[in-house]
């Protein structure tokens, strides 16, 4: 045998030897963790529903064009129930408008959902508050704005006018001839 030989078959022998050495044995299997069991979910309540839901449509209704927006007031309109989450989405509409007038529609619907004694009211009662005092909130910004509006469309005209005052002033400074002083010409010939 030659001696490369040999070696290759020490070498060889080797490494079966370990192999067989380090081969692993097999792990005792793991019995798997228990599952937690959930409880079942309890039902959601409907008052709760009713406000998700509502929450849910000013949202989509954020997303709106105002052309979009009329159109759903008016399918609103189309519906027989005058139901206080109806009198609701109404009022999210009309608080999104930008006159006195839209804002007022907001909030007589918004009343009208705070003096029912539907039980369906009730629970939307909360929420109708907080809507009615962003509404109120919204019509003195409005109206606050349109108080700035005239004072600054009256500041404006009081402008203009002085500006044609001050324009006719030199027109009548221009045709004027052009004279000296007495005082000046006096103490012009003094020196």
């Amino acid at each position: 045998m030659s001696p490369l030989l040999s070696k290759a078959s020490c070498l060889l022998l080797t490494v079966a030897l370990a192999a067989c050495a380090v081969s692993p044995s097999p792990a005792p299997v793991a019995k798997p963790a228990p599952v937690p069991v959930c409880p079942p979910a309890a039902p959601v309540p409907a008052d709760l529903l009713i406000l998700k839901t509502l929450l849910n449509y000013q949202y989509e209704l954020r997303l709106l064009s105002p052309a979009d927006l009329t159109h759903e007031l008016a399918s609103l309109g189309e519906q027989p129930s005058p139901a206080p989450e109806l009198a609701m989405r109404k009022a999210l509409i009309l608080s999104l408008g930008h006159t006195t007038a839209e804002l007022t529609l907001a909030q007589a619907q918004v009343d009208a959902v705070m003096n029912s004694a539907d039980p369906q009211a009730e629970a939307l009662k909360p929420l109708a508050s907080l809507i009615g005092a962003r509404i109120g909130e919204q019509r003195r910004l409005l109206e606050s704005a349109d108080k700035l509006g005239q004072q600054l469309r009256e500041s404006q005209r009081r402008g203009d006018q002085l500006t044609d005052k001050l324009e006719a002033l030199k027109t009548i400074e221009h045709t004027l001839p052009a004279t000296s002083l007495p005082g000046t010409a006096a103490s012009a010939n003094g020196r």
